[in-house]
């Protein structure tokens, strides 16, 4: 295939090998004739399923809460990583014998490698855009406005698509170190398993292992695609789900009235200080309808009564339940406390919803891809040494 034409001189046979640029769209030929008679060409259904059976589990909670976009964003780079790894990971070692051949022909790797990287992203390309309008069939609500483009189904679509590129490169890599697609196959679950785990999302990582996130694909997709979901500016509603399933749990204690008294009147109580404007007791005056009191008034009240004072020993036994306790703040007040404090406190500086950080994490997924090709290449050049 790398020669092109034979020129018949008198007496002298001569073999005319063809430039690097002029090889790629041979060799890009070549991958679409695979696409259409080697049924390569499956793997676009096969984005479609997987999109619609993570779309349906994402649905009601990407772009709603913390948890759900933090989900949601996982799911996503476990579709585009999936998609990516399995197009090319048999590409290269199912024809290495012809490799070898053709390279000692006149066979230009770089431009063998040109040609599969031309092919893969318009694979991933097209995979990319049937998952999009999958996932919006199966009820998945993306916000109109996104931070980069204008448009956040654009902005999903080129993170999703750098995230599959990215794996599609890692693939191909793994492909031409395999000497056989047995050998690539048996490699790749290690490599899915890797990303998935040392993604630095969903699963928690121990200290000494956090770094190695920083070398996966996964973590810079699960950033950008947390930070263009708007993960920082979402409620968190766990804790207050939890709350609620509690609400028939009985409390049964004791407490003296100075530990009320102190608990009441203690400076750092953020969660009270949240609910002291919120009023509870009506206050009737003489000859004017009642007025209510805010909380805050009322534990003033209590902490200057001299009957409290001089009873601050006196131990109260109560018996309660978390749903009365709630009823007795406001249930309304009560969840938008918890659900803010708790977002507060789950900040993530690396989900920050800004065009430096987005921009930041599709670099960092560009030089995934540059770095996978050349090292692609680099494994390529070394075929002829192959002794098996």
């Amino acid at each position: 295939m790398a020669e092109n034409a034979v020129r018949q001189e008198p007496g002298v046979r001569k073999i005319r090998h063809r430039g690097r640029m002029s090889q790629v769209p041979i060799y890009l030929g070549k991958q679409l004739r695979f696409f259409i008679n080697q049924n390569d060409w499956k793997v676009l259904p096969m984005a479609a399923v997987i999109a619609a059976l993570v779309g349906m589990v994402i649905r009601s909670r990407l772009f709603i809460n913390m948890e759900g976009s933090l989900m949601g964003s996982f799911a996503l780079t476990c579709v585009a990583i999936w998609n990516g790894c399995f197009n090319s990971i048999q590409a290269v070692c199912r024809e290495r014998p012809i490799i070898k051949r053709e390279h000692r022909s006149g066979m230009h790797i770089s431009a063998y490698v040109a040609a599969h990287m031309i092919y893969q992203l318009l694979l991933c390309t097209a995979q990319t855009g049937i998952s999009l309008y999958v996932l919006m069939i199966v009820g998945v609500q993306f916000p109109v406005y996104g931070p980069i483009t204008g448009l956040m189904i654009a902005d999903i679509g080129i993170t999703m698509l750098l995230i599959c590129y990215a794996a599609d490169m890692m693939s191909l890599l793994i492909s031409s170190v395999a000497h056989t697609t047995t050998g690539a196959m048996t490699v790749m679950p290690f490599v899915l398993i890797f990303q998935l785990v040392f993604s630095g999302g969903i699963i928690p990582l121990p200290a000494w292992s956090r770094p190695i996130s920083d070398y996966t694909i996964s973590n810079y997709g699960i950033r950008a695609l947390a930070a263009q979901s708007g993960y920082n500016d979402m409620p968190m509603v766990t804790a207050w789900n939890t709350l609620e399933k509690m609400k028939d749990k009985e409390i049964d204690g004791s407490v003296t009235v100075g530990e009320i008294l102190d608990f009441l009147n203690r400076p750092e109580n953020e969660t009270l200080a949240g609910l002291k404007d919120m009023v509870i007791l009506p206050e009737a005056t003489e000859g004017e309808a009642a007025d209510m009191i805010p909380l805050g008034e009322a534990i003033d009240l209590m902490a200057s009564s001299p009957l409290l004072t001089e009873n601050r020993d006196k131990t109260l036994i109560f018996h309660t339940t978390v749903g009365k306790l709630i009823d007795l703040a406001g249930e309304e007040k009560v969840r938008e406390l918890v659900q803010r404090t708790t977002a507060e406190a789950s900040y993530n500086e690396e989900y920050a919803t800004t065009p430096e950080n987005i921009i930041g994490n599709w670099m960092a997924l560009g030089a995934f891809i540059v770095f996978f090709a050349l090292m692609s290449m680099a494994a390529l050049k070394l075929i002829d040494k192959d002794k098996r």
